[in-house]
């Protein structure tokens, strides 16, 4: 019942507004071994393959503005490393000089001598029960930090 409709005819006549299509073009196209579906595909894979080139050319040249920012950081750093580095080093080789010139026993203030002698007094008589010393032991501490700090500013000061 349907078989027959479906069946194609031999000659196609389409018309445009006012005139006929070529029968020459018509006959081309009727004759070409590619379909709407193969002519859509292909059309498809030509704006797939210019866009993947547009989008390779753009990656090509952010990579390129990448690298340019980055050779630009680097060479900031360098500048800005070496010059620290230098002053850093010479901060270091002076105060090297200064500590090997004055190396040699610590000079303990009376203040010192007088915390250590407390504590080993304190241990001596609380031999049992050293905990009892705290308050010497912290003494001993507190001065020799004053001690330690004042050595410290007296190399460092005079940097």
């Amino acid at each position: 019942m349907g078989s027959n409709h479906s069946s194609l005819s031999g000659t196609h006549v389409f018309q445009s507004g006012q005139g006929q299509i070529g029968f020459n073009l018509m006959n081309s196209l009727q004759q070409s071994p590619e379909s709407d579906t193969t002519r859509e595909r292909l059309a498809g894979l030509d704006v797939q393959k210019r866009v993947t080139d547009e989008l390779k050319r753009l990656q090509n040249k952010e990579d390129q503005i990448s690298k340019a920012m980055d050779e630009q950081i680097v060479a900031e750093t360098v500048e800005d490393s070496q010059f620290n580095r230098s002053s850093v080093s010479r901060s270091i080789s002076t105060l090297s000089q200064k500590l090997r010139n004055k190396s040699g026993p610590i000079d303990q203030s009376e203040v010192v001598k007088t915390a250590e002698t407390a504590v080993v007094r304190c241990l001596r008589l609380n031999d049992r029960r050293p905990l009892d010393c705290w308050r010497e032991v912290e003494e001993f501490k507190r001065e020799v930090t004053r001690l330690e700090d004042a050595f410290v500013n007296k190399v460092v000061g005079d940097v």
